[in-house]
């Protein structure tokens, strides 16, 4: 697998639209599976408040996504479809098949054609789409996922316990230009 990334990279690159989205979705699926694994059973199904998700429902709304989108590209007829599995109980099984799920949309995305990305598809028979918007619908909803998963790890005080400091651009700017490079490479 790391040598067909490497393959598809010159310089450190993006080399086309697969590597970039499969780079996307997978890394962010990758991120949040790292994370979940870190969990106690209990933090599973723990929430801020009740209208805010739980890990649980997190990772099981992105994996049975994951799960439906890629049987919409490889079967246009939803009516066809099986309905998608209920999701593993335990935390590590689901950890388990979120990352199966995740190597098989590596595949999927690396395997496909430009031709194959513009081929038209309906979501459960109806809303139009392609299966480039099938993919870039998974990419969006992971990292979207993935965000809401982020706020209830810190939540969780489980990226440290100092108050939140983002990367703010202008403190990098300052620091170039303090080192003496206003030179472009």
């Amino acid at each position: 697998m790391e040598a067909d990334r490497e393959a598809m990279k010159e310089h450190g690159h993006l080399q086309n639209e697969n590597q970039a989205y499969a780079d996307l979705l997978c890394g962010h699926l990758q991120g949040m599976v790292y994370r979940l694994r870190q969990l106690t059973p209990a933090q599973w199904d723990w929430t801020p408040a009740p209208p805010a998700p739980t890990a649980r429902l997190l990772a099981t709304h992105a994996w049975q996504w994951l799960i439906c989108d890629r049987r919409h590209i490889a079967e246009p007829d939803a009516r066809k479809h099986p309905p998608v599995p209920d999701p593993p109980a335990a935390p590590a099984a689901l950890c388990d098949a979120l990352a199966e799920e995740t190597e098989r949309w590596r595949a999927l995305i690396l395997g496909l054609t430009p031709e194959q990305f513009g081929q038209e598809r309906h979501q459960f028979n109806d809303y139009e789409m392609n299966v480039r918007d099938f993919v870039c619908h998974m990419i969006q909803n992971c990292i979207y996922k993935h965000g809401q998963f982020a706020t209830l790890y810190f939540a969780l005080g489980l990226d440290g316990d100092a108050p939140y400091d983002a990367p703010w651009p202008n403190p990098i700017y300052q620091a170039l230009h303090e080192a003496g490079h206003h030179e472009t490479p």
